[in-house]
């Protein structure tokens, strides 16, 4: 390492290629000395040289040198980890240590060197993070803690100002303006590679006029080298308008810039900061005595709500156990703990709320979300800083990937009939990243998907989008399941308009299950068929916010909620109900499709869904007197005569649904037809799976 000299760090900065005055290397070498962290600001437009100073400054300390990129959008979490997919961890998701996370641990063995690149670029929330880092030198990644040794480090920051920091930021560094340099200093640049061209006077006027011209970056020395190269090997062939727009200009704007600055005088930039009056600041410190108050404060009584702290010490998990990463904050806890609350769910420890788990300043989910999960939370709002948070299905097949929302638009890693890795990235129309998707898709383990956003809103609508292939995923509302109600609708085109994946999931039902927004009639007992169900149940459970039925067969669920003009409720069959009970599920299912038609064209689904090779089973249908009813690509049905009502099989990719759909209104025998009916369906079902 040089000697940490003016003289030293001028002499060395100039014999590696960056060409500084005295003045400049005099402010280097003060910022690298500064205590307790080394480095500065540096502050200018494109072109100065901002990002090379550090690359030559670490060969001149001899310092090994960590260098970061910020592009738009630059996120905290992504300068010390970043959140992957995998085939190697079992949750499919690696934790990979990031540029500042490794540049911390490397100061412990040596002194080393981080430049953060453009840091403008960055979220400003970046600020809070980053200023934290250098008082206290503490990072944090699951699995491990680490404290740099800020003794060992130089840091620097560049940025073209393009937006303000926060300024206990910028108080904990220097700030140094990194102008375009003197033509004198390009001139003796030049000569040590061009002395004696014809043409260095030219080309020293040349990068006066762009200096003057307003460009949107100066020419810089190595332009100028490349263009006296051209004109030395073109010779009389050489234009100068042509070979300035190659070298130097490159895009009309600027030439157009550089014309209109040809009659412009050049005058050397100089600092444009007022001097002070160095006699103005001489004078001798009198210390004052300052006279001692009697204090007075109000007796307090915010021990009524105080509560002790959560208790976060503990073990981060291993990367393969995390499946969702938020900020532990105020904010993110509340809207996590309200969800809970919307669910009717509640854990037993305070630091546990949907599934997440208060660790070291973090909320770690420690098992995935469902894709088929994702609802329209009322409590979704913009979170405390960025949330990466895992979806997983292990139903979704390589062909339903093409439902996929914009999945023609995603940038495809790995691509085969065994595996497949995506990623999308979605931008506002300045160029800022607002949330990115990552997806791995395996034959044996479904699909994987890993969000990052900084609003949950942007999630929600993004998977509402349909694709020309059909929807992928319902965003249900507020946690309801509406795929079997959907899938014996008309209007819902019969499965197309529905969510594949929702329609896969319809194999774990146990028996009839559905849930729906009550968006209106709320109040409208009798309407809502709650009288029957009522008086066929025979037990109720009732609180402040919700009313459950349990019955025959059935069980009905009435949930309110803050919000005055919607309830939820949910509808599980598992026997055959009692006719007036029948009656009452009917009007309720009624009530609850959100779809437009007719009342005869709604109904009760009666539904079974079994594994099957679906080209197979079609043809086996088709000898039993079955036939495709053209509404749909896949769907057939058959009149069974003892329920007077057309029985419907669903086939899609290795999967059908046998169904009717239950009419209280067109049946003559109510309680046998649905019996009837649950009877058919199971049996249908069965012989599939033997048969087929």
């Amino acid at each position: 390492m040089h000697e940490i000299t003016v003289k030293g760090i001028h002499k060395s900065l100039n014999e590696n290629g960056y060409i500084c005055g005295v003045p400049f290397a005099a402010s280097i070498t003060s910022a690298i000395q500064t205590k307790p962290v080394s480095g500065a600001f540096l502050y200018g437009p494109a072109g100065t040289g901002k990002s090379y100073l550090p690359i030559v400054l670490s060969k001149t300390l001899g310092v090994e040198m960590f260098f970061y990129q910020c592009a738009p959008g630059t996120r905290e979490d992504d300068l010390v980890l970043k959140m992957l997919p995998s085939e190697v961890t079992k949750s499919g998701v690696e934790i990979k240590k990031s540029t500042v996370f490794q540049a911390a641990e490397a100061s412990h063995k040596n002194k080393v060197m981080l430049v953060l690149d453009e840091w403008d670029k960055t979220r400003p929330t970046a600020d809070g993070f980053f200023l934290d880092f250098l008082q206290y030198g503490r990072l944090s990644i699951p699995g491990t803690d680490i404290n740099a040794n800020l003794d060992n480090m130089f840091i620097f920051f560049t940025a073209n100002d393009e937006r303000e920091f926060h300024e206990a930021l910028l108080r904990r560094f220097p700030k140094i303006d990194v102008n375009p340099l003197d033509s004198s200093l390009v001139m003796s640049a030049l000569r040590l590679t061009h002395d004696g061209h014809p043409h260095l006077g030219n080309a020293i006027k040349l990068y006066e006029k762009a200096v003057m011209s307003g460009m949107s970056k100066p020419a810089t020395i190595q332009e100028i080298r490349q263009l006296l190269d051209a004109i030395s090997f073109l010779g009389k062939g050489a234009d100068w308008n042509s070979l300035v727009y190659q070298f130097i200009t490159k895009t009309p704007e600027n030439h157009s810039l550089l014309k209109d600055a040809q009659t412009s005088e050049y005058v050397p930039e100089k600092d444009n900061i007022a001097e002070l009056d160095s006699k103005r600041f001489a004078g001798e410190i009198v210390e004052k005595k300052v006279e001692k108050k009697k204090l007075i404060m109000p007796t307090k009584i915010d021990y009524l709500t105080k509560s002790k702290p959560i208790d976060d010490a503990k073990d981060i998990p291993s990367d393969d156990e995390i499946y969702g990463i938020y900020d532990y904050t105020d904010e993110n806890y509340s809207m996590l703990a309200h969800q809970d609350m919307q669910n009717r769910i509640a854990n037993n420890d305070v630091a546990i709320v949907d599934d997440f788990e208060v660790i070291r300043g973090k909320l770690i989910r420690k098992k995935p979300y469902q894709l088929t999960d994702i609802n329209e939370s009322q409590y979704a709002r913009r979170l405390d800083g960025v949330a990466e948070v895992a979806y997983v299905d292990k139903n979704c097949t390589f062909k339903d990937l093409t439902r996929i929302p914009n999945w023609k638009l995603w940038t495809i890693r790995r691509y085969s009939k065994n595996e497949v890795v995506a990623r999308y990235t979605m931008k506002e129309q300045d160029g800022s990243v607002i949330m990115t998707i990552d997806m791995r898709w395996t034959k044996d383990e479904g699909i994987i998907v890993i969000v990052a956003a900084e609003n949950i809103v942007t999630n929600t609508e993004f998977w509402r989008r349909n694709s020309n292939a059909g929807q992928f995923v319902n965003v249900s509302q507020f946690g309801t399941d509406e795929s079997s109600l959907a899938l014996f609708s008309k209007a819902l085109d019969n499965g197309r308009g529905n969510g594949i994946l929702n329609i896969r999931n319809i194999i774990n039902h146990d028996g009839i299950e559905y849930s729906a927004i009550i968006n209106e009639n709320v109040y409208r007992i009798r309407e809502l068929g709650l009288s029957q169900i009522a008086s066929s149940s025979t037990d109720m459970i009732r609180d402040s916010v919700s009313s459950t039925y349990i019955g025959k067969g059935f069980e009905v669920g009435i949930f309110g909620n803050d919000s005055t003009d919607y309830a939820i409720a949910s509808v599980n069959i598992t026997g055959n109900p009692t006719k007036q009970a029948l009656e009452g599920l009917f009007a309720l299912t009624v009530n609850l499709c959100s779809i437009s038609g007719e009342r005869n064209e709604l109904g009760i689904p009666v539904y079974k869904a079994v594994k099957v090779n679906q080209r197979k089973l079609a043809k086996h249908l088709k000898k039993r007197g079955w036939r495709f009813l053209g509404l749909r690509l896949g769907m057939m049905g058959k009149m069974y005569k003892s329920t007077s009502s057309v029985c419907y099989c669903f086939l899609f990719e290795n999967l059908a649904i046998f169904g009717f759909r239950y009419n209280y209104n067109n049946v003559a025998n109510k309680s046998q037809a649905f019996s009837r009916m649950r009877r058919i369906v199971s049996q249908l079902a069965e012989a599939a799976s033997i048969h087929v």
